[in-house]
């Protein structure tokens, strides 16, 4: 089976398919790009403009929710799926919620102290490409910030607000619900705590080179991850990535 994932670099939602692959075991090829210019390559390949997006055997599926669907079809084992039929609709509507919920509020989060370092956003989601085309993507910074800032959710101060009570009230969620097993659904590892853990991520600051940050981190994005780093739920990460997560396999 042939897998490319489309994907961006520094990406939760893209971090939620890589972990799936990985968990699985599944070899895979990743296609980086650049946010702003993947508009035209995505668009032209998908018919939509986010990543990730996967194509597996040539079918091209967008969406980490209908991706990781996919990959629980052709390879059940392990299981990301309860098999129990309540216990999978739980996990499912979690990932759902998450999704819908915890991840927009999260980036915004973390945006709003990324739109004002360029230097450090590029290093971020500009990684992988060429020298040259790193420095063309910093030099068209200060033109793209407008839309990087609106994009994300930091141009609006209200929208700002809602998105740190929104992660406020998802971490004592999510603290509450793993408290007896360390699990949100059952006492073992599904599509829930992936999502969960994958979306926190950004502000939690996994020890996984996926979501290697670059060194070092400005003042204003420190203030963000502090505001966070003694919380439960972010040592409940690290923990999920510590016994579920792996090494990269791509």
């Amino acid at each position: 089976m042939a897998i490319v994932l489309h994907q961006f670099e520094f990406s939760h939602y893209n971090e939620k398919v890589r972990w799936a692959l990985d968990y699985k075991g599944i070899a895979h090829e990743r296609v980086s790009h650049l946010p702003g210019p993947h508009l035209f390559s995505i668009r032209r390949l998908s018919g939509q403009p986010q990543v990730p997006v996967a194509v597996v055997d040539g079918d091209v599926i967008p969406g980490s929710a209908a991706i990781l669907d996919r990959l629980e079809h052709d390879h059940p084992d392990p299981p990301l799926y309860p098999a129990d039929a309540d216990a999978r609709r739980e996990a499912l509507s979690l990932q759902a919620r998450f999704d819908d919920e915890l991840g927009p509020a999260t980036r915004t989060a973390l945006f709003t102290a990324l739109v004002n370092e360029g230097d450090y956003l590029c290093a971020m989601f500009a990684r992988a490409a060429s020298a040259p085309k790193r420095a063309l993507y910093r030099a068209t910074f200060p033109i793209a910030r407008g839309m990087i800032a609106k994009g994300n959710g930091v141009a609006d101060p209200d929208n700002v607000a809602r998105a740190f009570a929104t992660v406020d009230a998802l971490l004592e969620e999510i603290a509450k619900r793993t408290a007896v097993t360390g699990y949100l659904v059952g006492d073992g590892f599904t599509i829930a705590d992936l999502t969960a853990a994958a979306l926190i991520a950004p502000i939690a600051h996994p020890d996984h080179p996926d979501m290697a940050r670059p060194q070092p981190v400005p003042e204003s994005v420190e203030a963000v991850l502090s505001r966070y780093a003694g919380h439960p739920t972010i040592a409940w990460v690290g923990e999920m990535y510590t016994r579920h997560r792996g090494p990269a396999r791509s």
